[in-house]
């Protein structure tokens, strides 16, 4: 298929025809083209732009000005690199808009795929006065290699549908494979890849690698709470990973960093099968003996030695309870602002207390981590998946490294003020109930009914696999007039989804006047892992979070699952910016995605807990007259406050005592009795497809190995 521009319209639209010419020309910009009058010069492929610079006649009078080059291995989480990114777009920020759009329009075609071009393109088109509230295409449907399977993108060029062009290269021909969803890993034993679809899903993806641009690094200063979003965030990735974990029969994710296991090998293999990454083999090991290259910034390179130095001194800074800002200063870690603090210094970001003292340790992991093959960069091997954070989340190890860093600020939360039952407590409102009601389709429906599964509506989530086409660009980006009208090619995936549902919850206001309330909904799964509730707290997910005005009385409230405050809205796709009339929105694309907003669960039906608590905005909100809109829970709000002052994950944030304050609350329960504005329900998770064959092997033989042990016992 090729994209067509539709040309702009004359008349009464000059407004909304304007904001279309120019998004027009941004999505240009984004776009590889053989057409651009430098396509001669640049098609060879064996292109350094330094020399091209110097060489050639074609180039781009910005690009030359600002010394533009593409950074090979680029990566958010190597400070060097976000610092070039930051000068570049600062100063292209200061240029007309038509400037830096020919600018771009050139680097694309120089450097097709390169990561580091389109990072700044989408931080200099977010921040440029004239292209602010400019929708920016989607980037998977850009860079397809740096989110899809190589052998997908091959497949897709090459036209034939649902077979693995890669696998067809590297196998016998006359025994063509017609799965283009391959397992990850050809390791017939691996139990990581039973969850490889959940961490390959498109959304989640997308979402981590949003969020890293909305969430600057240095050298920008860091955005409100963003040390304590860097840390909720990420704990909830983990909550949810955790639960598909658990679906398949695999233990909670294991810690894996300085102190957790780093000194032995990584037991994880893991083949991306990205274009631009690495494998990396069983068992690989973290030597000590070798130093890390991180840029060439000072210093260039890290050690474990030296991670393990910045984990202990972070660990020691919880422990007393403040950081050293210097020699006479210190940084509480307190109960207002510690989280923020301690999560600054962890990701290293401008706000970190003190960077020469506490290092760089979360991004140093990722990188220490992607560079295991090639620790120097001796032999010139590309980095794995944790180099980048489009790939990251792929890799099993991401969720141990996150793991390892929520530990930390869980250290920090066991330090802090229990919060005693009797302060959750809000006077004069109580849920007298809360459940869950499918709202299916005709689609839906049908499915319902061919399912063998299917029992009932309310308190029961449904979910299924389903097969969804991407339209990708820029991927015959090394063929001369491959890509000149925008050709674009498709792409399957399978993703998770479920049939949609609504919550109901009926409130009860004794109060004289209208109260201003905000309802947290959580979900967690039914396990019991003994001890209070406090062991579990991790598990809960968040749902949703929304603000409603009750009146004296009671009212019954209804919200779509599609309404969640931890989503992304339904963003543009490069064919709406391209032919749409009208204003699109321009969001920074952060936020979950709405198909993994549920947890596959099993086919049997796992059980699990909803939960839902009321307080009271006027005191948690920031602005009582503004909510939770667009995906606020995970992303905050751009160019806003975080709108919710509680702590982030409360009421779930740290451990909850009974009212005299003797004992932590036992059960979810329990709580539910001391706290009457909350209620729990029980749910079952159902999944309606047929359960992997590979997940079914290894059900039967956990089954025939409890039946062995209960002969012998």
């Amino acid at each position: 298929m090729q994209l067509r521009m539709a040309p702009a319209a004359d008349g009464c639209c000059h407004h909304s025809q304007s904001s279309k010419e120019l998004r027009g020309k941004i999505l240009k910009a984004f776009l590889y083209d053989s057409k651009h009058k430098s396509f001669q010069d640049l098609k060879d492929g064996a292109f350094s732009i330094k020399d091209h610079l110097k060489d050639h006649k074609n180039v781009d009078a910005t690009v030359k000005e600002l010394k533009i080059a593409a950074k090979p291995d680029f990566s958010v989480f190597i400070e060097e690199d976000m610092r070039e990114i930051q000068r570049i777009s600062d100063q292209l920020q200061r240029k007309p808009i038509n400037n830096v759009i020919n600018a771009f329009r050139y680097l694309r075609t120089a450097c097709p795929n390169s990561t580091f071009v389109d990072h700044l393109a989408r931080v200099t088109f977010q921040n440029h006065p004239a292209s602010r509230n400019v929708p920016l295409p989607a980037p998977h449907q850009i860079m397809p290699f740096t989110f899809f399977k190589r052998g997908k993108v091959v497949a897709a060029q090459r036209s034939i549908p649902g077979v693995d062009n890669l696998v067809l290269e590297l196998t016998d021909p006359n025994k063509m494979l017609q799965d283009g969803d391959i397992l990850p890993t050809s390791a017939k034993f691996d139990k990581e890849r039973r969850i490889a679809w959940w961490r390959e899903d498109l959304g989640m993806l997308t979402h981590h690698y949003n969020w890293h641009i909305a969430y600057p690094y240095p050298p920008k200063q860091p955005r409100d709470r963003q040390g304590e979003l860097f840390g909720y965030m990420h704990e909830q990735m983990l909550a949810r990973y955790d639960f598909e974990r658990i679906a398949v029969g695999l233990n909670r994710v294991q810690p894996y960093g300085p102190g957790f296991g780093w000194d032995k090998p990584l037991v994880e293999g893991f083949n991306s099968q990205l274009a631009m990454c690495s494998v990396r083999g069983a068992n690989s090991n973290l030597s000590s003996s070798n130093t890390y290259y991180i840029g060439k910034g000072v210093p260039n390179t890290i050690s474990l030695d030296d991670m393990k130095r910045y984990k202990d001194r972070i660990s020691s800074a919880i422990a007393v309870g403040f950081l050293y800002k210097d020699a006479q200063n210190k940084v509480m870690l307190d109960l207002k602002d510690g989280m923020n603090h301690l999560g600054n210094t962890m990701q290293a970001n401008q706000g970190s207390v003190n960077k020469t003292l506490y290092g760089n340790l979360h991004n140093n992991g990722h990188v220490i981590l992607g560079r295991i093959n090639d620790p120097s960069g001796m032999y010139q091997i590309p980095p794995g998946p944790m180099n980048y954070d489009q790939a990251a989340p792929r890799d099993p190890v991401f969720f141990r490294w996150h793991k390892f860093i929520d530990n930390l600020f869980e250290e920090h939360r066991s330090n802090l003020p229990y919060q005693n039952v009797q302060d959750l407590v809000f006077d004069g409102i109580s849920i007298e109930s809360f459940s869950v009601k499918l709202e299916p389709s005709e689609d839906d429906k049908e499915k319902l009914e061919k399912s063998k599964v299917f029992s009932e509506t309310e308190n029961h989530f449904y979910t299924h696999m389903e097969n969804k086409w991407y339209k990708i660009y820029n991927s015959n980006a090394t063929e001369e007039g491959g890509d000149s009208d925008y050709s674009s090619a498709s792409v399957s995936q399978k993703a998770l989804n479920h049939i949609p549902f609504s919550y109901e919850i009926k409130v009860k206001n004794d109060n004289k006047h209208e109260q201003n309330i905000v309802f947290r909904i959580f979900l967690a799964p039914e396990i019991d892992e003994g001890g209070p509730l406090d062991h579990s707290r991790t598990m809960f997910v968040e749902l949703d979070k929304f603000v409603v005005s009750v009146k004296k009385g009671t009212k019954t409230i209804k919200r779509q699952d599609n309404q969640s405050s931890v989503i992304l809205n339904p963003q543009p796709t490069v064919e709406d910016i391209a032919t749409k009339d009208g204003p699109l929105r321009g969001d920074c694309m952060c936020g979950w995605p709405l198909n993994l907003l549920v947890p596959r669960g099993t086919a049997a039906g796992m059980r699990g807990n909803i939960y839902v608590m009321a307080s009271d905005w006027n005191k948690d909100g920031q602005d009582p007259y503004s909510g939770m809109e667009g995906s606020a829970s995970y992303c905050g709000k751009q160019g806003a406050k975080y709108p919710d002052k509680r702590p982030m994950g409360f009421p779930f944030d740290r451990l909850v005592v009974n009212r005299d304050g003797s004992s932590p609350v036992g059960t979810l329960g329990e709580f539910v009795e001391a706290v009457p504005n909350s209620f729990s329900e029980k749910v079952t998770i159902t999944f309606l497809d047929k359960w992997p064959i590979q997940e079914k092997r290894e059900d039967a033989k956990r089954a025939s190995r409890q039946r062995d042990r209960q002969k012998g016992e």
